[in-house]
């Protein structure tokens, strides 16, 4: 995973939906990640999803309420207790110099497209969506006889890779790409 371009693909968000809460750009990065798995095969950001009681959570990006990704948004709780993703500088307005060299052009247009469609959706309402009858976090939430009773989150990933089913071409397509990005990370440390 290119934290990197992650941090600046939160702080695209930030600045594209001012006032964003924490939940919302959770669900905003899982439907990025799932429209890019549904056209391409592969997700944006490669962030590991877990079924957690409001929907698929990347705990990563929960955990800028922490800290996490300080470099690029930070989060502050407002008067209703929700916690507002704030992003840290103002270069997020400028895609094309900015993320030209982290993000593709088809990986941009995902991005905007999903901003654009559910930018004005409440967290409650993307949350719905995530947990419509056959989505992925519902069929794993069942398959796996999940209850949300007392703990709100659990261990159990959903799998993106699940949205390419049986079809062993996409499988093939996301293998490659998640042993690339593992090597380029690979490369990076060790640069």
């Amino acid at each position: 995973m290119n934290k990197k371009k992650n941090g600046m693909l939160l702080e695209y968000i930030a600045k594209s939906i001012p006032g964003v809460n924490l939940r919302k750009l959770l669900k905003l990065l899982y439907l990025i990640d799932e429209k890019s798995m549904q056209q391409r095969c592969i997700p944006v950001t490669w962030f590991d999803y877990f079924a957690w009681a409001k929907g698929p959570v990347a705990p990563e990006v929960y955990n800028i309420k922490q800290g996490e990704f300080k470099e690029f948004v930070s989060c502050v709780r407002n008067a209703d207790g929700k916690f507002i993703v704030l992003p840290v500088s103002s270069d997020a307005d400028k895609p094309e110099s900015v993320f030209m060299d982290l993000f593709s052009p088809y990986e941009l247009n995902i991005i905007d497209s999903i901003i654009k469609q559910y930018g004005d959706r409440s967290a409650d309402e993307l949350t719905e969506l995530t947990h419509e009858h056959d989505s992925l976090w519902a069929r794993t939430v069942k398959s796996h006889h999940i209850k949300f009773d007392k703990a709100k989150t659990s261990d159990v990933p959903v799998l993106l890779q699940e949205i390419n089913g049986d079809n062993e071409e996409r499988a093939s397509i996301y293998e490659d790409a998640l042993w690339n990005m593992k090597f380029q990370e690979h490369l990076d440390r060790h640069a």
